[in-house]
């Protein structure tokens, strides 16, 4: 079995190096997503989920044990909230590293993505958010409040950090491989959407809406950073629209 894996892995490697030759020789700076070096896939996928459920009962135990409050589960203070979304980047990364000992940040997508993409991801995000905001003023409901580190450290870096190298980073090209990417865009959006757990059916249609976008953000760019940088300037947006409301 090992000597299969090592065979396939010899192979995708050959690939991926043909296809960076191409593009070289093109001109171009970035990989599409099947060109991409996927070297993981579902198996890994449920080692992560196995991680979250682990985490979730290492929580419950502390609340059981009393160590930590159910008040500070269900309204979990900024510095939680840190050490939730490290603990998950920390487990992506060691499935992948101990599994199959390769780079791990440069095959999930995190690479410097052209000024074009750049400068779309920013822009998009932005026009994103702006129906929802329109929406939100228009139905007369109440955002919650966003302090600014909240912003800065889970809108900004750690949440769409986190977000994007599983959803867009690691699901995204596995599913794409298997049933194409119109559907994994699409299963990956409504993924991503189910696992926010949107109480409105208003709040599904936007999450999916915003996670087909930045799916396609991947897709397009070559880049996990640009789907983050989408992402991050999606809550920005929000948040900037909240302070001109109380304003």
């Amino acid at each position: 079995m090992s000597q299969l894996y090592s065979y396939q892995n010899k192979v995708h490697g050959r690939r991926v190096s043909e296809a960076e030759g191409i593009l070289k020789g093109r001109g171009e700076r970035h990989l599409t997503i099947h060109q991409q070096q996927t070297y993981w896939s579902y198996e890994d996928i449920g080692l992560f989920f196995c991680a979250t459920l682990f985490l979730g009962v290492l929580l419950h135990s502390a609340v059981r044990l009393h160590l930590l409050s159910l008040a500070a589960l269900n309204q979990p203070t900024l510095s939680l909230q840190v050490i939730v979304l490290f603990f998950l980047m920390a487990s992506l990364y060691t499935i992948l590293k101990l599994r199959y000992r390769r780079h791990v940040w440069r095959a999930l997508g995190w690479t410097r993505p052209r000024s074009k993409y750049a400068l779309i991801a920013v822009t998009g995000g932005v026009l994103l958010a702006t129906p929802v905001v329109l929406f939100v003023h228009w139905a007369r409901w109440s955002m919650p409040q966003i302090r600014f580190w909240d912003l800065i450290l889970l809108g900004a870096l750690l949440g769409p950090a986190l977000e994007e190298s599983f959803f867009r980073g690691c699901l995204l090209p596995v599913l794409a491989r298997t049933i194409g990417v119109p559907l994994a865009i699409l299963a990956c959006a409504l993924l991503f959407a189910a696992l926010h757990k949107p109480p409105t059916a208003a709040q599904w249609v936007s999450f999916t809406i915003t996670g087909a976008v930045y799916s396609w953000m991947r897709v397009s760019s070559g880049s996990t950073a640009a789907a983050a940088l989408m992402h991050a300037a999606y809550n920005v947006t929000l948040f900037l629209s909240q302070l001109l409301a109380l304003s």
